[in-house]
């Protein structure tokens, strides 16, 4: 019968990623969340979560991580996950509330839309996808570390942060999978008033791709001045991109300013008991369990124009 087939594979799946029917995060799956994750290729992520925390316990400089905060934090994704409400649960949490409370609900919905754009050749620029899965593998793109086998406390923050997403790039000469990736946050100016800021990281290929990764740094900046715009609010990109951003809002005949700036930034609490990123800090990765404003960071701000 159909239902023992369903109930078959739910067990299965929880079983086979280290958990139990009966209890915790395995009491709460559900056939269709299970089959998203199976679509998703979830199982080796799920599994390195649950059976390899120890190794999330130390910061990449050997700093200790608490095991207890990793532990409860793991179970939350893989809870939400299994119970099919992962994407809504990363904005609704009470932590990740905090990091938008400022904004309006209309701000709020642009930045949880998992916004898409095409562009030339075929490529596609998207926020990954509704539900959100393929965070899981998008720190893949671009190297092995803040993977969920490779410094996996790194992979938390992105999987349990409202403020955090990923900018994707899906070439059609590489379909597998999305061969392009770049760290995509929303945060606070530490001014007074402070003010939102989506904050772009680099552009990274996957190293496998054989695909022309050349046009895509203009494509992603494209889509990121289109929410800011969307969004009334700045956007901070690293200062070597000046120069492309200059040429996408000349294309789009934008007419917001763009400044070079060193502003600090406010961190309001991780709710990935980390934070991890080799811009917003020296340290690669750090617990970030309490509000933190960063140095000053050189960057190239792009205002869009008020209406």
């Amino acid at each position: 019968p159909a239902d023992s087939l369903e109930d078959l594979t739910v067990s299965s799946f929880v079983k086979e990623v280290g958990l139990q029917r009966d209890s915790g995060p395995g009491a709460l799956a559900k056939f269709g969340p299970v089959l998203a994750a199976l679509e998703g290729e979830l199982f080796l992520p799920l599994r390195a979560l649950v059976e390899g925390q120890p190794a999330m316990h130390t910061t990449f400089n050997g700093k200790p991580v608490p095991p207890d905060l990793v532990a409860t934090c793991v179970e939350q994704i893989v809870s939400h996950v299994l119970q099919g409400d992962f994407s809504e649960w990363r904005y609704s949490n009470s932590v990740g509330a905090r990091q938008l409370e400022g904004l309006s609900q209309a701000q709020k919905d642009h930045w949880a839309e998992p916004t898409r754009s095409e562009h030339r050749g075929g490529i596609v620029v998207h926020e990954d996808a509704p539900g959100e899965l393929g965070l899981f593998w998008a720190t893949k793109i671009g190297g092995p570390s803040h993977g969920f086998d490779v410094e996996g406390q790194c992979l938390l923050p992105l999987l349990a942060n409202a403020r955090h997403k990923v900018v994707l790039v899906s070439d059609p000469a590489w379909p597998h999978h999305p061969s392009g990736r770049a760290h995509f946050r929303l945060l606070w100016t530490s001014s007074t008033p402070s003010e939102p800021v989506l904050w772009l990281e680099s552009v990274n290929a996957d190293f496998a791709a054989r695909v022309d990764a050349r046009p895509w740094k203009r494509m992603v900046i494209h889509h990121v001045v289109t929410k800011a715009e969307a969004m009334k609010v700045q956007l901070s990109l690293d200062t070597y991109m000046q120069i492309d951003l200059e040429h996408v809002v000349k294309d789009r005949c934008g007419k917001g300013t763009i400044a070079v700036a060193s502003d600090r930034l406010v961190l309001r609490p991780s709710n990935g008991v980390v934070e991890a990123s080799d811009y917003l800090s020296g340290e690669h990765d750090w617990v970030q369990v309490t509000e933190e404003v960063t140095g000053p960071l050189r960057r190239c701000i792009y205002t869009p124009r008020g209406d």
